[in-house]
């Protein structure tokens, strides 16, 4: 299960993902009538952009957020045991944290790690943008964050996997988004998708060649389902439309209230 705190009431918390991102006009054959694509466009969760983020780039190449947000939490944090005794055993009030939507690589940068000059000019059109969200998911699942399935815009998110289940991160996740160096500008609606959300297990993953008999007893169960299901003559290409979308066995995503 994915755990989430909102670092503020101002943001939204994850939704689950939909099975068509754009709207098309008439005719058949588009992506998003596949059953297949359909099933990856709506497996996790989206984060959705909490603030409209406008970015323009600069004479150098580099980008500039036109205007940035500073989001406050609605709750305050207080210093620990450790700073109530360096001042003398009293009570430290506590005072809201504060959270930007977004924020480049810093061509000088140390923290959290180094960036070496060279490397910042190959990664100048990468934003961190923060999902506003504390996340832990159960013993043994990760996080992955990833971009949106199948659905091409101006910036795609970088995918990364990260270790929820023993890393108390005491900040909220951001996404890194790699904008298009093609463009001059680029506009992100407040609302829209920003990256997906899903969980996978820590497991051993395997693959293994089969073997002749085991091909044979698989080949042969394909074309007994295509008899049963398909349309058209054997010896013609078989028409399995909505024969295998009606099968299909989807995994659901829900937010729990």
């Amino acid at each position: 299960m994915l755990h989430f705190y909102k670092f503020s009431s101002e943001v939204e918390g994850p939704v689950p993902a939909r099975e068509a991102y754009v709207k098309r006009g008439p005719g058949k054959g588009w992506p998003e009538e596949c059953p297949p694509l359909r099933a990856a466009n709506s497996f996790g969760w989206d984060v959705l952009a909490a603030f409209e983020m406008k970015f323009e780039k600069k004479d150098d190449g580099s980008w500039i957020l036109e205007k940035e947000f500073e989001v406050e939490s609605d709750w305050v944090y207080s210093a620990s045991s450790a700073a109530d005794e360096a001042s003398g055993g009293q009570e430290v009030e506590g005072t809201p944290l504060t959270q930007k939507n977004a924020w480049f690589w810093d061509e000088d940068q140390v923290l959290p790690h180094v960036i070496s000059k060279g490397v910042h000019s190959a990664i100048r059109n990468q934003v961190k943008v923060s999902t506003f969200l504390f996340v832990h998911t159960d013993p043994n699942e990760l996080l992955v964050i990833t971009d949106i399935p199948n659905w091409k815009r101006p910036f795609r998110a970088l995918t990364a996997i990260v270790e929820t289940d023993w890393y108390p991160a005491s900040y909220p996740w951001h996404c890194v988004l790699e904008l298009d160096s093609s463009l001059d500008r680029i506009v992100i609606e407040k609302g829209e998708p920003l990256c997906r959300l899903f969980t996978v297990r820590r497991e051993a993953y395997f693959a293994r060649e089969m073997s002749a008999a085991e091909f044979e007893r698989f080949f042969q169960r394909g074309q007994e389902w295509l008899l049963r299901h398909g349309k058209g003559g054997a010896s013609e290409m078989m028409d399995i439309t909505r024969a295998y979308g009606r099968q299909q066995d989807r995994p659901r995503f829900r937010v729990i209230l």
